[in-house]
Order: structure tokens, then C-alpha cells, then sequence
């Protein structure tokens, strides 16, 4: 699969990104200081619409895994996707500050829960396309580095593009984040980024249509084939390994992106700071975890990814330590950056190929292959522990004494902030360790998987002729 191929399918990430990035960075800080909504509701808006995305994670897997029809498996679910998250993307942010609460609190509500189902039909279907564009080892970690590639870029256009950008100072608002109409052109403009980079990751992956193909021989009841599916899935260990991986570094992504520009506002006093140097660094390790998956294979790789980004969080505790003495000092935390940007350029890529992989060793054990029940699931894993970090942190928000009608917080919650945010993404971490050193696939365990599902279509094929 060439270079250009790959581009045009991880293009469609960028809209996940920039997506994903808004909710979790903007969405907390949006809603409690512009809005004026207690941080204890929103965290539980949030927290129960990601509930139900995750669960919807899993159905919709399963439904495109089974959808009949010319335009494939993947691609309708794709293009309905990309039409509605761009609408929706474009109204939620114009929420209006002095609208009643309870109005408030209800829009804020049925947005949310829309804006995270369509990003669950356009995503799902999207990340299990990628597992079936390529069956070879190290071509399935390169698209998924270029998948890695475009959603980190829209990560880091939202939020240095808000920064810089979007949330300028005025006169009026000297700190750009309060203005809210800085929130409805960023909705304005996701709404365009989106329709473009997921109907070109649609289109021009049309020629990698995959079609689900009824067996006419064999038609147990549906209840039958789910109960054969999910036990297979929940039996599968190795994918279950890199699940619990991603879910516990998701908690701590979540709980950074939740309160992050909380710490980088009222914990370090910035304003228009370039902090884009985690995404740009995560981009640029690609090409090192690709060497290191060459030479040493997933595993070894997705445990150096663990290491890297731990180091990142304990020097980024040091500085909230420091904080008074970092204040006047900005450029300390670009020092944490870089091992955090590295870390974390692994652990968003490496995962998805590792599940790739696991789909082959289904399909070996048990007969069957979803590659869309098992990307859903890993999607499932993420939202799960985007929903209770978040939850979590709006409740410590209020507990520690936040006040979004104050440009300046007291020092003492500024200060918890920031240890909510050193502490909670450091243990995760520990987590996510002891799941990949139990994941068990070699890369010479993967060939040799790969080669018995050969043999076994082979001697298949060579049935159907005798017969």
C-alpha cells in the first residue's frame, strides 16, 4: 500500500481529532466558566453520554460487521457520520451564556450525547477499515502511524489553534478563553474540517470496499451468533491485554484533557502559550516506534512507549511542585514535553495494530473474525475511562473549591489542580505496563497465525473444487 493511500485513509482521523480534542479540553472549561454550570453536572453529562457511546461502541461494530449492501460494510456508516458530526459540530459551541440554566444545562445535554453517537458511526467502522487494508505485520503499524499522524495534528490544531488563535486577549477579555464567542468560529470552522477530512478518508478508500458475505450453508439464529462472537471476544487474553493497556492510558489522557487548560490557566497563569509541542513531538516518533516495531516487534515497543511517557509525568509533578518558580519560567515545561510527546506518540499508535493482530488469532481459534466488534471494543475501553476520569474530575473541581466567576483562583486550588492532573496521569500508567507484559503475540507468533489461516483457506478452496 503506498505512501499516498495511506495518507488518504489517515486523513480521516484529523476530524476525530479535532473532534475528540474540543470535548475534552474545551467542553469542561467552556461549559463551568462561561456557561456557568456547576462542574458536578457537567463531569455527569458527560460522563453518561460517553456511557452510552461506549456501549453504542460495540453494537455498531457488530452491525457493520453484518451490513448487506453495494456500498460496503464500512463506508455508509462513514459518510452518515462525517454529515451529522459536522452539523453538530457547528451548533454546540453557540450555546449562549445567558440563556436559562436549566436550557442551558438541557442543550448542553442533548449536543453532547449527538455529537458523541455520530463520532461513534463515523469512527468505528473507520478504525476497523484500517485492520483490513493490509493483513502484513509491519504495514498494518505503518497505517496506523499515519492514522496516529493526522490525529495528532488535529489534537494539536485545536488546541494550539485556540490558543493562539481563537482565544486571543481583548479588551474585553484579557484572558481569550472567557470570550464565548471565541467557542461558536471554533465550532464554525470544526464543522468545515470535519466534512472535508472525513468524506475524503470515505471517497478514497471506495476501491477498499469490504462486503459481508451471508454463507447460505449455515445460518444459525442471531442469538447464536452473538453468543459465539462474544465469547470469543471476551476470550481472546492477548486482546483483552491491549485493552486494558489503552483504557488505563485513556484515563490518563482524560483526566488531562478534562482539566488541562484549567492547570495551563489558573495553575501556571498562561495565556498564550505554545504548548503544541507534545503533538508535534508525538508526530515526529512515529517513524522511531516504526524502527523499534522492525527490530524488536509490538510489544517491546508499546513497553518503551509506557516507560517514556511515565518519565514525562514525573518531571511535569516536579513542576507543579515548583509552580511558583515555573510561573516566571515557562519554558521548564516544555522539558516535560518532550519525553511526554514521544510516550505518547507510541501509545496511540501501537495499540491499534497489536488489536489487528488479535483479530487474526480470533479468527484461527474460533472460526470467527469482527474486525469491527473488536475496534469497537477498543474504542469502548477508551470511552469508559474518558467517562469516569471526566465524572471524576467535576467533582473534584467543585471539591477543591473551583469558581468559574473568578479570572484568578484561590492559590490553594490552583495548586490542586495541578496535583489532580501530575498524580492521575502517573498511575494509570503503572497499569498500562503490567497489561502489555502480558500480552503474549510475538511477530513470529503473528506469521505463524497468519500462515495456518493460509493453509486453512487453501485446503478450504481445494474442498469446494473436489466438491
Amino acid at each position: 500500500m503506498n505512501a499516498a493511500r495511506k495518507a488518504f485513509y489517515g486523513v480521516g482521523n484529523f476530524a476525530n481529532g479535532v473532534t475528540l480534542q474540543a470535548l475534552t479540553s474545551y467542553l469542561m472549561f467552556f461549559s463551568t466558566s462561561v456557561l456557568g454550570i456547576s462542574g458536578t453536572v457537567v463531569g455527569l453529562i458527560v460522563s453518561v453520554s460517553v456511557v452510552w457511546d461506549a456501549v453504542s461502541d460495540l453494537l455498531l461494530g457488530y452491525l457493520s460487521d453484518r451490513t448487506p449492501g453495494r456500498l460496503g460494510k464500512r463506508h455508509p456508516y462513514m459518510l452518515a457520520g462525517t454529515l451529522g458530526l459536522a452539523l453538530v459540530n457547528g451548533l454546540i459551541w453557540r450555546i449562549g451564556a445567558n440563556l436559562d440554566a436549566g436550557l442551558k444545562i438541557a442543550l448542553l445535554f442533548g449536543g453532547v450525547m449527538l455529537i458523541k453517537t455520530l463520532m461513534t458511526v463515523l469512527v468505528t467502522p473507520y478504525n476497523a477499515l484500517g485492520s483490513e487494508l493490509s493483513e502484513d505485520y509491519y504495514e498494518r503499524a505503518s497505517i496506523q502511524a499515519y492514522r496516529t499522524v493526522f490525529f495528532t495534528l488535529g489534537l494539536a490544531f485545536t488546541t494550539v489553534a485556540g490558543m493562539i488563535f481563537y482565544f486571543k486577549p481583548t479588551a474585553e477579555y484579557p484572558v481569550g478563553q472567557l470570550n464565548p464567542s471565541s467557542y461558536g468560529l471554533l465550532g464554525e470552522h470544526l464543522a468545515v474540517i470535519v466534512l472535508v477530512t472525513g468524506l475524503a478518508a470515505t471517497f478514497s478508500t471506495w476501491q477498499n470496499r469490504t462486503f459481508y458475505v451471508r454463507k447460505p450453508e449455515n445460518k444459525p439464529k442471531v442469538r447464536t451468533v452473538i453468543a459465539r462472537e462474544m465469547a470469543a471476544f471476551f476470550g481472546n487474553r492477548d486482546y483483552l491485554c491491549v485493552t486494558g493497556a489503552y483504557l488505563t492510558t485513556n484515563i490518563a489522557s482524560a483526566i488531562l484533557g478534562a482539566i488541562g487548560l484549567h492547570v495551563f490557566t489558573y495553575t501556571f497563569g498562561m495565556n498564550n502559550v505554545e504548548i503544541g509541542s507534545v503533538f508535534g513531538l508525538s508526530v515526529l516518533s512515529q517513524g522511531h516506534y516504526l524502527k523499534l516495531i522492525r527490530l524488536h516487534g509490538k510489544k517491546p515497543a508499546a513497553l518503551r512507549a509506557v516507560r517514556t511517557t511515565i518519565v514525562g509525568g514525573v518531571l511535569f509533578l516536579a513542576l507543579v511542585l515548583l509552580r511558583g518558580w515555573v510561573i516566571e519560567r515557562y519554558w521548564l515545561l516544555f522539558i516535560y514535553a518532550v519525553p511526554a510527546g514521544i510516550g505518547v506518540g507510541g501509545l496511540v499508535t501501537i495499540p491499534f495494530s497489536m488489536v489487528a493482530d488479535t483479530v487474526d488469532e480470533e479468527e484461527l481459534n474460533s472460526g470467527v473474525r469482527s474486525e469491527g466488534l473488536y475496534f469497537g471494543g477498543l474504542t469502548f475501553a477508551y470511552k469508559i475511562s474518558q467517562s469516569l476520569a471526566i465524572f471524576l474530575v467535576g467533582i473534584i473541581l467543585d471539591l477543591i473549591g473551583f469558581n468559574g466567576d473568578l479570572a484568578v483562583q484561590a492559590a490553594g486550588t490552583s495548586y490542586a489542580m495541578g496535583l489532580v492532573v501530575g498524580i492521575g496521569t502517573l498511575l494509570p500508567l503503572f497499569g498500562a505496563g503490567a497489561f502489555y507484559r502480558a500480552y503474549r503475540l510475538t511477530r513470529a507468533e503473528v506469521e505463524h497465525v497468519k500462515a495456518s489461516l493460509e493453509a486453512r483457506r487453501q485446503e478450504a478452496q481445494a474442498a469446494r473444487k473436489d466438491a
